[in-house]
C-alpha cells in the first residue's frame, strides 16, 4: 500500500460525528514515516526564537495552488499532492456531504505560544468549502489544546471560548479534523482555538483550506500574526 492509498483508506474508514455539528476526526492521518517527514521539513519556522515569547501567533504558508506556491522539500511535497489528489477530495467531500467542487486550495503553519486565545469563537471563513487542520503535537504535550467546538444555534459573538464548548478535537500528532464551514442563522460551525496550558507551551498545526474560488491569499493581512518567513532565525 502506497501513502495516498493508506491516506484515503483512512478517510474511508472514519465516521462523521455530528455533535455539535458535522465533523470528521481521524487519527494517525497520515503513515508514520511521511508523517515524521513532513513535521522535520517544519522545523525551521518551529524552531524561530520569536516563538520563545508569550502570547505569540506565527505563520508560514506552504501552498496557495493558484498562484503557485508550493513546497519543493520532498515530505512536504508529497504530503500536498495526496491532499490535492481527485479521490482523496471526493472523499472527504462524501463524509461531508458536500457536492461542490474546489476550486482552490490554501495551506499554512500555524502555531501560537501559551497564552494566546484566538479572538472570538466564529464558524469560519464562507469562502472556505473545506477546512482540515492537522495537529503537530509532540509526545505528552497537552491533548486539551485542539480545536473548541460549540454549539451550532448562537452567534460565536455571544458564546465564552473556554465556557461554552461543547467538544474538542484531540491535540495529538498527526491527527486531523475536517468540517465544511456553515454560517447560517440556525447553523454556524462554531469553534476557536487557545493555549492556556501549563504543560504545552507551543501549539503547532497545519490549517488547509479547500476554497470555493480561486484567490491569491498570500496578500491577506495577518493582523497579530507573525509571518515566520520574514522573522526566520537563520
Amino acid at each position: 500500500m502506497n501513502n495516498k492509498e493508506y491516506v484515503l483508506n483512512k478517510i474511508t474508514d472514519s465516521e462523521c460525528s455530528e455533535t455539535p455539528w458535522r465533523h470528521l476526526i481521524i487519527k494517525d492521518f497520515l503513515p508514520k514515516n511521511l508523517y515524521e517527514g513532513v513535521k522535520s521539513e517544519t522545523t525551521t519556522y518551529t524552531d524561530n526564537k520569536v516563538l520563545e515569547e508569550t502570547g505569540v501567533r506565527g505563520y508560514h504558508i506552504f501552498v496557495n495552488e493558484s498562484v503557485d506556491v508550493y513546497p519543493t522539500t520532498p515530505y512536504l511535497k508529497e504530503y500536498y499532492d495526496i491532499l490535492l489528489d481527485g479521490s482523496i477530495i471526493n472523499s472527504i467531500k462524501d463524509k461531508l456531504l458536500i457536492s461542490q467542487n474546489p476550486k482552490d486550495f490554501y495551506s499554512e503553519l500555524n502555531v501560537f505560544t501559551k497564552g494566546y486565545v484566538y479572538d472570538e469563537v466564529h464558524p469560519d471563513r464562507s469562502d472556505k468549502l473545506i477546512t482540515m487542520l492537522h495537529y503537530l503535537a509532540d509526545d505528552r504535550d497537552d491533548e486539551s489544546l485542539g480545536t473548541f467546538l460549540y454549539t451550532p444555534n448562537r452567534d460565536g459573538k455571544e458564546l465564552d471560548v473556554f465556557k461554552d464548548r461543547v467538544k474538542s478535537s484531540p491535540y495529538i500528532g498527526n491527527c486531523v479534523l475536517f468540517f465544511s464551514p456553515k454560517d447560517d442563522d440556525n447553523y454556524r460551525t462554531n469553534h476557536c482555538m487557545a493555549n492556556v496550558s501549563h504543560k504545552t507551551f507551543l501549539r503547532k498545526s497545519f490549517q488547509s483550506f479547500w476554497m470555493k474560488d480561486e484567490a491569491d491569499w498570500t496578500k491577506d493581512k495577518q493582523t497579530g500574526r507573525l509571518n515566520l518567513s520574514l522573522n526566520n532565525k537563520i
